[in-house]
């Protein structure tokens, strides 16, 4: 434990120095203290940065406790596990999803991710009671998760279009005359761990003047910013404004020759969601994923149906994925934080399963396999100051994923799956498997008149 904190603070002090807003994650492992102990021996590891071969993990009340090579490491005392020829990764990270059913938690953490970023909630009241439970250890198979909350949008913009459930209010809006630190503050009142923007062109959206006053507001109450944006031109104001992540790269023109070297001068992070802009691209990859064995059996109904959604050409017609693959080569070379995300459940996509896909995309795109990787554990955790998280080391929660095979070699197998834990808990993976077959079952049943 005191290794736990010494990693902690320094993570939390490196932050602060260089300007991030970083803090230790304020949800204690006290559920977990009581998971066994247990030793997974002789398994390369991933350790969110670079491969460590033959390597033993142990892993204490939900700790790494060590990870030493197999010929120096000892485990009296706990469970063994035989990891020849296999690859112990961090648990993934899936950067940019919407949460709207809490099994989409259990989905997710059965296909080997362990924590999801919420980038605009629907109802932020269900998330933060599914956290609490969560955190008091009442869903031990489900995925942790973070979140924007509301997101920040003007009256009739995206995607105030959306029609809301009974019983659930309106989405709150920032109208011209409405006070960008006001709607901030009650966005972190509700439980927002960082804010996200829509700036988006293709209906009413911010001004410049009120995205840059509302990163300002972020920033001051020490909160990263995500700007939501689909053009070249809306990414270069978000940039220009101060935001510090990007929540989609765009594919509606080839990236300008300067836009990497801005990017990169002004210290922003990108989350592609190649895996949504593949769909709006005539490129559908759900189905496919759906029938890998691998992980159909692992996905709800919901989910399921969305991967099965195909867009009409009117959704698809204008967009054009080899330029959303040029700026991600482009941005790479540079330098500039790239994170594994796929806006689940948009069309053709879900959580935990459509992360895979999102990988093999990263790599078609000019990434190799352990760029990819860190794109998806330790890459997310830098920029989202989740210190606890992201890294196969003594200190970190044992957040974890064991597959078969090298997916530094092969990307591929990380679909390979063996096991997963949440905080030192093993998933039941053949429970969730049971549940979703009810649920499919359920769902094929047709309605009452």
């Amino acid at each position: 434990m005191k290794k736990q904190l010494i990693n902690l603070g320094t993570a939390v002090l490196l932050r602060a120095v260089f300007g991030i807003f970083c803090f230790p994650s304020p949800y204690p492992l006290a559920a977990q203290e009581l998971t066994p102990s247990f030793a997974i021996q002789h398994v390369d590891v991933f350790d969110g940065y670079r491969m460590l071969r033959d390597q033993t993990v142990v892993v204490e009340s939900g700790m790494i406790q060590s990870v030493l090579p197999s010929i120096q490491a000892a485990s009296a005392g706990a469970e063994i596990i035989d990891g020849h020829g296999k690859t112990l990764l961090p648990g993934l990270i899936d950067a940019h999803v919407h949460i709207g059913q809490v099994n989409s938690l259990e989905q997710a953490a059965a296909l080997g991710v362990t924590t999801e970023l919420d980038m605009y909630a629907s109802d932020p009241q269900s998330l933060m009671r599914w956290r609490a439970e969560i955190e008091h250890g009442q869903r031990p198979n489900a995925a942790d998760l973070r979140t924007a909350g509301y997101g920040v949008t003007v009256p009739r913009g995206h995607p105030t279009e959306f029609s809301r459930p009974p019983g659930i209010p309106p989405l709150p809006t920032l109208g011209p005359k409405d006070d960008p630190q006001r709607f901030v503050d009650d966005r972190i009142v509700e439980g927002s761990d960082y804010i996200k923007v829509i700036y988006e062109h293709q209906g009413p959206t911010l001004t410049k003047e009120q995205l840059g006053a509302i990163v300002r507001a972020a920033h001051r109450r020490s909160k990263l910013v995500i700007a939501h944006i689909s053009t070249q031109a809306e990414a270069y104001d978000a940039i220009e404004a101060g935001a510090d992540g990007l929540g989609h790269i765009f594919m509606d023109s080839p990236p300008r020759a300067d836009f990497a070297a801005l990017a990169a001068s002004h210290h922003i992070f990108v989350i592609g969601t190649l895996s949504v802009l593949q769909a709006f691209s005539r490129a559908s990859k759900g189905a496919e994923l759906a029938a890998d064995p691998r992980l159909g059996p692992f996905i709800y109904g919901t989910g399921w149906q969305m991967l099965h959604i195909q867009l009409p050409e009117s959704a698809t017609k204008n967009n054009h994925f080899t330029y959303a693959e040029m700026a991600i080569r482009q941005l790479h070379s540079a330098g500039v934080p790239l994170l594994a995300g796929t806006d689940a459940p948009n069309p053709d996509t879900a959580w935990g399963v459509s992360l895979h896909n999102e990988l093999v995309l990263l790599v078609e795109s000019g990434l190799t396999p352990i760029d990819a990787l860190h794109a998806a554990t330790a890459g997310v955790t830098e920029q989202f100051c989740l210190v606890d998280r992201g890294r196969i080391e003594p200190g970190r929660r044992a957040d974890m994923l064991l597959v078969d095979g090298d997916p530094s070699k092969d990307i591929l197998v990380t679909r390979n799956i063996v096991a997963v834990w949440t905080a030192g808990h093993r998933v039941d993976r053949e429970l969730i498997k049971e549940r979703v077959q009810q649920d499919r079952k359920q769902s094929s049943k047709p309605r009452a008149e």
